[in-house]
């Protein structure tokens, strides 16, 4: 394993401004030059090197989100369309693994690795369960939203006069609307 770059020792802030002249599309010689400005020399070649991992792990991280946005097409909201793609991918991975073990196979598993695995499945169903809570607490809202804005459009109708509505009627159907007493 190779060494840490010097680029990852520099202080948090001067990281995110390489980031960020990343992003930016800098060339080299820029950051360079920029950290020289921030105080933190470093080589072309440390830069260089930074820059080509920083474009392979964003590569990699559009990858995720291209994918985990097609999942979302397929199988649901893309709210939060990569949490529900890795729980679902962990969920593959680890039945995978524990099916052969299930169906007699050869597979052996130590005891450590069936309390990771347990581990594991616990903290992906409690993601799942936050995730379904979430969900309902998104369709409740926009629900209540619907009923409110209903309820607005009754008492615009019934303050113009043309409906022949009573205060009593108006009252009832926001009631209804509104789902309150």
């Amino acid at each position: 394993m190779g060494r840490k770059s010097s680029i990852k020792t520099l202080p948090p802030k001067v990281q995110a401004a390489v980031v960020q002249a990343l992003e930016a599309h800098a060339t080299i010689d820029e950051i360079v030059a920029k950290l020289d400005e921030l105080g933190h020399s470093r080589s072309r070649s440390a830069v260089g090197r930074y820059a080509k991992d920083y474009a392979e792990m964003a590569k990699h991280q559009r990858d995720i989100r291209v994918v985990a946005e097609a999942f979302a097409s397929e199988f649901g909201s893309a709210d939060n369309a990569e949490g529900k793609f890795m729980v679902q991918m962990l969920t593959s991975i680890g039945a995978r693994m524990i099916l052969p073990m299930a169906t007699d196979q050869d597979q052996e598993f130590s005891s450590l690795d069936f309390q990771r695995l347990a581990k594991a499945t616990k903290d992906l169903l409690s993601s799942a369960k936050l995730d379904a809570e979430r969900d309902a607490k998104i369709r409740e809202e926009a629900a209540k939203e619907a009923r409110e804005r209903a309820a607005e459009v009754v008492e615009r109708v019934a303050r113009t006069g043309e409906r022949g509505f009573s205060r009593d009627t108006v009252d009832a159907i926001k009631r209804e609307i509104l789902r309150v007493g």
